[in-house]
């Protein structure tokens, strides 16, 4: 019990396998990148829904006008007119009350909030810029302020006219679209979380990939592999007899419980592979999915009867006399499905062999994917 207790906390405890992790997400990719993609559908989507239904309503027309200055009693043309000056020109009562003249019930106020006058480069080049929540509003204000403006120049000594060279129409503004950029936070957000997701449950999962898992957290002997496509040119099955041969010595029979409730199927892999001494152990090496789909059509081909006598039992059916058989025959193998959580139940099992004093032999690891153990292994 002290040692069992000792090799489940050091499992716990157990370092990063980085080489099992990066095999174990390389089977969970496609749900980071489904996720991503959906993420990127979801900001898109968000983000044009918050565009059109938060992005204020604004109206905006720009206007250019051309000024040609006056003459001073030198002959100078004046030519102190800057940005400052205009944005302040418009404000004052001069101008201001010109454009008011033609603006019947709007305030001064809304009239000053909403122009602005700016000297980009030349001097000889005003903008004038109107906005506004409405466009009939910023129409009305635009053509206030240019009229107002060259009636303005009519009569002042520092200018000689002021000559509307563009009158743009009002025109909507609308927030830069961004969707590109949304649809990249959308897949970046939800990418790491499906990926930190993954990687959570990896830390969680108690499921056995490799014969060191059985080791670290059960403490009992891990006595091979039963892969998918049982082939004797592959190492796991000539491994696997080696271990359960040497472990029984001359003993024949053995039992055996599969934590996946496929006992019988389980039993005529094991007692073909302990019993066969060629190099393919199922015959044909045709690599089947699934060898015990395949164990019907060739009991026919080989009528030969093996030498080792397995006792099948399932996980859900153990009783006190399913224990007896397994005491009479002396000991138990449990079969551990490959990638698949049955911590609990093989620790249920464990308690209840424990008590009914079945010696277990060992573990191995049944229905494991070939492809996952050569890459880890390679």
């Amino acid at each position: 019990m002290k040692m069992k207790m000792e090799m489940n906390e050091e499992y716990l405890n157990r370092g990063m396998d980085l080489k099992r992790l990066m095999l174990y997400l390389q089977k969970k990719i496609w749900l980071v990148i489904m996720l991503a993609v959906l993420g990127a559908c979801c900001g898109g989507i968000v983000y044009q829904m918050l565009r059109s239904m938060k992005m204020p309503v604004e109206y905006r027309a720009v206007s250019k006008l051309y000024i040609s200055f006056g003459h001073d009693e030198s002959g100078e043309v004046y030519q102190y007119y800057n940005g400052y000056t205009w944005n302040d020109l418009l404000d004052a009562d001069p101008i201001l009350d010109l454009v008011m003249m033609r603006l019947p019930g709007y305030e001064r106020e809304q009239v000053q909030e909403a122009t602005t006058a700016e000297i980009l480069s030349d001097i000889r080049l005003l903008t004038i810029t109107v906005k506004g929540e409405n466009e009939k509003f910023v129409r009305e204000i635009k053509t206030a302020v240019e009229s107002g403006l060259r009636e303005f120049a009519s009569n002042s000594r520092e200018l000689e006219q002021i000559e509307v060279i563009r009158s743009g129409v009002p025109e909507r503004i609308y927030w830069d679209d961004r969707t590109v950029a949304a649809c990249v936070t959308g897949a970046v957000i939800l990418g790491l979380a499906a990926l930190l997701a993954v990687c959570f449950h990896y830390v969680f999962d108690e499921s056995v990939y490799v014969q060191e898992d059985v080791e670290k957290k059960y403490g009992v002997k891990a006595l091979g592999l039963l892969t998918r496509n049982q082939k004797g040119l592959q190492p796991y099955a000539r491994e696997l007899r080696a271990n359960i041969r040497y472990l029984l010595g001359e003993k024949k029979a053995f039992a055996i419980i599969d934590l996946a409730n496929h006992g019988d199927t389980r039993r005529l892999e094991l007692e073909r592979a302990l019993s066969n001494e060629e190099t393919d152990v199922f015959g044909g090496g045709q690599g089947e999915d699934d060898f015990g789909w395949n164990i019907g059509k060739k009991e026919s081909a080989n009528q030969k009867k093996s030498e080792y006598e397995v006792a099948a039992f399932n996980e859900n059916i153990l009783s006190e006399e399913e224990c007896r058989k397994i005491r009479e025959i002396g000991g138990v193998i449990l079969l551990l499905p490959f990638g698949i959580d049955t911590g609990r139940k093989t620790a249920r099992i464990l308690s209840l062999l424990r008590n009914q004093d079945c010696k277990v032999l060992g573990m191995v690891i049944a229905q494991a994917d070939e492809e996952f153990l050569n890459r880890y292994y390679a």
